[in-house]
């Protein structure tokens, strides 16, 4: 039996927070959490637990690749990085795009509100 190391153990926790939080956030219908976003996310973050319970999976298909394990060890850390980081950048723009949906509603009440008093005085002088 393979012992777990501390990198293993700190991977796991993270993946399986991650898991919870989409989990949580697509049951509450978060409005920035597409479903897109919740599948894509469950999927990574169940493959990054995979390898990070069962570490010769991956380098089976290492050894199958003929990829080095030194790549490999590079390769899944800058993609867990990338992986986070795209994910802020996309929660940025959703909530960037939600606030000029909002910006431009309330200007179009306003000016749709200014009309209307506009047309009432002139109502109101005739």
């Amino acid at each position: 039996m393979q012992m777990i190391s501390i990198p293993q153990i700190i991977i796991v926790a993270l993946a399986i927070f991650f898991i919870g939080k989409s989990v949580l956030q697509f049951i509450k219908k978060q409005a920035l959490f597409t479903p897109l976003k919740f599948f894509t996310s469950f999927f990574v973050w169940s493959g990054i637990l995979i390898f990070a319970l069962f570490p010769n999976l991956a380098r089976t298909i290492s050894a199958e690749l003929s990829i080095g394990n030194n790549l490999n060890t590079l390769i899944f850390i800058g993609f867990v990085i990338v992986f986070i980081l795209i994910f802020r950048l996309l929660k940025t723009i959703e909530m960037l795009e939600k606030n000029i949906t909002d910006l431009v509603r309330e200007n179009a009440y306003i000016e749709n509100r200014q009309k209307i008093l506009k047309y009432q005085n002139l109502k109101k002088n005739d």
